[in-house]
């Protein structure tokens, strides 16, 4: 019987490195990879599609650079059929909704018992949904469509800026000009109805478009 295949995304190693040996103490996973952020994870899945894609990849949603829901987005635009499932530290039902229609097929919370791990794999492998019960899904249902008309760029930007960077270091991450940059910012401002930094990144975070680092962000100059 082949070991289903599993990816690890997190930033913290030591969570990586506690999961993996979950998976291999139990017998019928095998850890054929890891990422600590978002591009990192891409970039190997693009190596592994030329040989065999894992079963199951586990997902963080708060990573720097990339976060775990424009990472999951670009996953199911790329690779339809490879399962995701979002383990995080995060239980509000905005994300949990905005995880959820990026095309995860489970949500677990980090302080989850090892047999709802197991369960969730179980189900997800079957081609099901998993929602960890501490989740109150008849308030995730209710959540307002949050999905804004955001490019892919615009996302990287916002993530970039709560992540506390400035605009010239948003531009030099990212490899485009001072003046692209803050056009990037205007256009995040314009689309989002806020007049100043602290306003888009309030409302950036109670719409579940960026993942919190639990920082105030920076001022951008």
């Amino acid at each position: 019987m082949r070991l289903a295949r599993v990816f690890l995304v997190d930033d913290h190693a030591l969570v990586r490195r506690g999961v993996a040996a979950l998976l291999r103490m139990d017998g019928h996973y095998e850890v054929i990879g890891e990422a600590d952020n978002g591009e990192e994870a891409l970039n190997q899945l693009g190596d592994y599609f030329a040989r065999a894609l894992p079963d199951v990849v586990l997902l963080d949603l708060a990573m720097p650079r990339l976060d775990g829901l424009e990472t999951m987005r670009r996953i199911h635009k790329l690779w339809p059929r490879l399962a995701v499932v979002v383990l995080s530290m995060h239980n509000d039902e905005q994300f949990v909704a905005q995880a959820l229609r990026a095309g995860a097929r489970g949500y677990l919370l980090k302080h989850a018992l090892d047999s709802e791990l197991f369960e969730a794999m179980a189900l997800v492998l079957r081609g099901e949904r998993y929602v960890t019960p501490a989740i109150d899904m008849a308030r995730v249902a209710t959540q307002d469509e949050k999905e804004s008309e955001l490019t892919a760029r615009e996302r990287e930007v916002l993530q970039l800026v709560s992540d506390g960077h400035t605009t010239q270091a948003v531009a030099d991450i990212l490899n485009i000009s001072h003046h692209t940059a803050t056009r990037h910012r205007a256009n995040l401002m314009q689309k989002l109805h806020v007049h100043n930094q602290m306003e888009l990144m309030r409302t950036a975070i109670s719409r579940g478009l960026v993942v919190a680092a639990g920082r105030e962000p920076a001022q951008i100059s």
